[in-house]
């Protein structure tokens, strides 16, 4: 099966981890989490809560009954603790060794933070942290890559060790790549 068909194969859609999210960030701020409060916190109706945990407690992830507080079960736990770290990572790495700014950093952080796989998120953890110490190669690395311009920059593009045979500079980010020939 070809990669871009599985994207509805996740464990979760960018919905649900939002609203496992919520009952975890209820729980941890109130004790509790009821349907009104998730209604308030993620800007939607009561009824599309009942609606979203009815499809969530039939894979297993909340308990709930009517009128009653929403509990995480283990998997919906693991799940969203999993979905918030991933976003923090990926925030940071964004921001601090990207150099996105902070909104956009958040924005994209949130977009696939659902979606990235246990072990390139744990890759990308151990990545962030080296190069956000005070290790003196990671210091180095931040420095030379903030002065880094364009892979193409001054090249043939078929010259280029990343684009090969086209700019991919052109189509990232229209206008990065300002010298050499295409």
């Amino acid at each position: 099966m070809e990669v871009w068909k599985k994207y509805h194969e996740k464990e979760v859609s960018h919905s649900m981890a939002h609203y496992l999210q919520a009952v975890a960030g209820l729980k941890r701020e109130k004790g509790y989490a009821r349907v009104g409060d998730m209604a308030e916190r993620l800007g939607v109706s009561k009824s599309g809560v009942t609606s979203m945990l009815r499809s969530l407690q039939g894979r297993g992830l909340v308990d709930h009954e009517r009128y009653g507080c929403v509990e995480l079960t283990p998997s919906g736990k693991e799940l969203a603790e999993r979905t918030e770290s991933n976003r923090q990572v990926l925030s940071i790495f964004f921001r601090d060794i990207l150099g996105v700014s902070d909104g956009t950093a958040e924005e994209d952080a949130c977009m696939i933070e659902h979606l990235v796989s246990p072990e390139a998120m744990g890759q990308l953890l151990r990545l962030t942290s080296l190069l956000v110490s005070d290790d003196m190669t990671a210091a180095r690395f931040r420095e030379a890559f903030h002065a880094f311009r364009a892979p193409c920059e001054g090249k043939r593009v078929s010259e280029c060790e990343v684009c090969g045979d086209e700019c991919l500079c052109d189509s990232v980010e229209p206008g990065l790549r300002t010298e050499g020939e295409g």
